[in-house]
């Protein structure tokens, strides 16, 4: 998984970015402990987590649609989106409008 920095005025992060159909499948179980991962979506599923996830949806513009607490065995679906960001549970996400910067490294 490629290495990314995602920004806003208020909120950053660095994370991993899932390109291969396993990294998008597996999402935060392939990365490190307490990552955040940034997957090429428009739905997550909780198939197989201990614990619930902060799920991020950005348009095409990079533009927060909505923001989930995504429970264990569950999906979650943001039509509008282009791309996901999954949180470790608890931690700060942007709001919904906020348009979010993603950078290599």
């Amino acid at each position: 998984m490629e290495r990314v920095r995602l920004s806003t005025e208020d909120w950053k992060v660095s994370g991993y970015m899932a390109r291969t159909l396993a990294d998008r499948f597996l999402g935060v179980r392939r990365a490190p402990p307490g990552s955040v991962v940034v997957i090429p979506a428009r739905s997550v599923h909780g198939f197989g987590l201990g614990q619930p996830l902060e799920v991020v949806g950005l348009d095409a513009g990079m533009r927060v649609v909505a923001t989930v607490t995504l429970r264990p065995n569950r999906i979650v679906v943001f039509p509008a989106a282009s791309l996901i960001v999954e949180l470790p549970s608890g931690r700060p996400v942007p709001e919904p409008g906020d348009l979010v910067e993603v950078t290599g490294g």
